[in-house]
């Protein structure tokens, strides 16, 4: 049967109607997206080589950061790029790929760079265009000398990390210790201050080891420290040499309590998963806090849409180094490294009251009004060289498969 004229015309208005509305939705979506050419930035990440198991978490977290600042109007106008690049955990492929995030991609950040020795490697490159460097490589020389206000610190350093591990056994009941340690410039860097600490407090280190990456066996070297029997063994070292390492240690009925990094001895239960529940059983594990119930670490979780509860230390730097860089240019209304690198610490070190979300905190910005962002992995402020100040440090054990918090050092 046929539509009468009057039907038609309703049918047209309706038609009508529908496209005004979807056209203003999507005119009220362009106005909050942003519009301009995209800010650049470098994600350095280890993808492949020793450091894979932390690339992706890595690269995650930057996107994530990224997306969650572009859905809110971007800043300055402009969309943030994560341009993502393989260091292979080499200092050599390292520099090669940073040479390109800024020759050829042309970010004003590059941020990531987990291992020590890259970061060391890419940083003059860095210094010499004006790039601002963001790593999450602990070794202390990487904050020391002129670096032209560019490089800022992700991570504790390896002194101070050096000296809570200490604290923490002792304050665990250990009088003896000795330190098994991966030869990297990171985990060296823990050694001596670790040394000193313990030795400070009455404690004595009985032996200290040395090891390389992907070694075929850690046999040798776990027999040596056992048979000292101390009290406590210091592991500084990473997921794959650890869960080797314990494994070995498990096996043997070694007793003496372990200590090492978060991302060795959790990194969302991958280490579990290697070694099994009962060798996991006891390890601790030792980072920087606050992470958990904090708002911002919360944020981190459900942007990435990992479970409540997981630790995961180095995708979370990387997401509080997105949210720094995107307040730091806002606030220096440039995206030129030398201007926003000036406006790093000020984000993070000024009063005011504590911002968990860069959304949040670009508002106020553009409100002219005070604030200071509180990190994700922990609630940090900057020293004058770069570096991460006044932090704390949880102690976490392996319990029954799951991290435990069981106490905080400073």
């Amino acid at each position: 049967m046929g539509v009468s004229k009057l039907g038609q015309w309703r049918v047209l208005g309706v038609a009508v109607a529908s496209l005004c509305v979807v056209a203003g939705a999507s005119a009220a979506g362009a106005a909050s997206a942003p519009s301009g050419a995209p800010i650049r930035i470098g994600l350095l990440a280890p993808l492949t080589g020793s450091g894979g198991a932390y690339g992706k978490e890595e690269e995650t977290a930057a996107k994530a950061a990224a997306a969650h600042i572009n859905a809110h109007g971007g800043v300055l106008g402009r969309p943030l790029e994560i341009v993502v690049a393989d260091d292979e955990t080499t200092p050599t492929a390292g520099v090669s790929a940073a040479r390109k995030l800024i020759d050829v991609d042309g970010v004003v950040a590059i941020t990531g760079v987990w291992s020590s020795a890259v970061a060391l490697a890419v940083r003059p490159v860095a210094l010499e265009k004006s790039v601002a460097l963001l790593p999450v490589g602990s070794a202390d020389e990487l904050t020391e000398g002129d670096n032209k206000g560019l490089v800022w610190r992700f991570q504790t350093n390896g002194k101070n990390w050096g000296q809570a591990f200490a604290n923490v056994a002792y304050k665990d009941g250990a009088r003896t210790a000795s330190i098994l340690v991966l030869q990297t410039p990171f985990t060296l860097s823990t050694v001596k201050p670790f040394a000193d600490r313990f030795a400070q407090q009455g404690g004595k280190v009985l032996d200290t080891l040395y090891f390389n990456p992907n070694q075929p066996s850690y046999r040798a070297e776990v027999e040596k420290i056992v048979s000292k029997k101390p009290d406590a063994v210091f592991l500084p070292s990473y997921i794959p040499e650890f869960s080797a390492i314990v494994r070995e240690i498990y096996r043997s009925g070694y007793e003496s309590k372990l200590y090492t990094f978060s991302h060795a001895a959790d990194s969302g239960g991958k280490f579990v998963q290697n070694v099994g529940k009962a060798a996991a059983e006891g390890v601790n594990h030792v980072q920087a806090t606050p992470v958990g119930n904090n708002a911002s670490y919360q944020l981190y979780l459900k942007q990435t849409q990992q479970p409540e509860g997981t630790i995961v230390a180095f995708g979370a730097n990387v997401f509080d180094e997105i949210n720094v860089l995107a307040l730091a240019i806002e606030k220096a209304k440039s995206a030129k490294a030398a201007d926003f690198s000036k406006e790093i610490a000020n984000v993070v070190n000024t009063k005011g009251p504590d911002v968990h979300d860069p959304v949040q905190g670009l508002q106020l910005i553009r409100a002219g009004k005070p604030f200071r962002y509180s990190g994700a992995t922990a609630d940090f402020r900057f020293a004058p060289n770069g570096d991460q100040v006044d932090l704390d440090y949880g102690h976490y054990r392996v319990l029954n498969g799951v991290s435990k918090l069981v106490g905080t050092t400073k």
